[in-house]
């Protein structure tokens, strides 16, 4: 069971920024979405990141071998398979074993959430066989690439690791 909890802070006015974060960390991961990875901890097998979709987007059906925490800071997001929504300041708990689409809702077009991954993500076709997965191991690949690619360097990738 997903568990889903609305925080109603006393100031609606809070605002979480990256505005200073060096736009080259966020990593393409589809044609509006991009990933900023914010820790790789090798050892727990866990990552930290914030995933941001521009306009109508969606992330492959999946399943986690392992919990999944994640926090709304802007728009609103849902799973294909569930009735709700999240908005800026929902959290969720998310099970291991959980099959879902994320995709972006239609109310205000974007999102922005910090994921916390406890494990693998392992993607699905329509009939729950596997066709392909992610652990830290390959997003601390993925992203090394990629901070080579962009101009960061190959090693700041390390900076991030745990």
């Amino acid at each position: 069971m997903v568990t889903i909890t609305e925080t109603n802070y006393a100031n609606d006015d809070l605002e979480i920024s990256t505005a200073d974060i060096d736009p080259r960390r966020w990593m393409p991961v589809g044609e509006q979405a991009w990933s900023l990875p914010l820790m790789f901890d090798r050892n727990a097998g866990t990552w930290v990141s914030q995933l941001r979709v521009e306009g109508a987007g969606t992330v492959e059906r999946h399943r986690h071998a392992n919990p999944v925490t994640g926090y709304t800071l802007d728009g609103t997001w849902g799973y294909r398979e569930r009735d709700w929504v999240m908005r800026k300041g929902s959290f969720l708990y998310e099970p291991a074993g959980d099959i879902h689409t994320l995709y972006v809702h239609p109310e205000q077009g974007r999102m922005t959430a910090l994921f916390h991954v406890y494990g693998p993500l392992i993607y699905l076709d329509e009939k729950d066989n596997v066709i392909d997965y992610d652990d830290v191991f390959v997003r601390i690949e993925k992203y090394a690439k990629y901070c080579k690619e962009c101009g960061l360097g190959e090693d700041f990738v390390r900076t991030l690791i745990r």
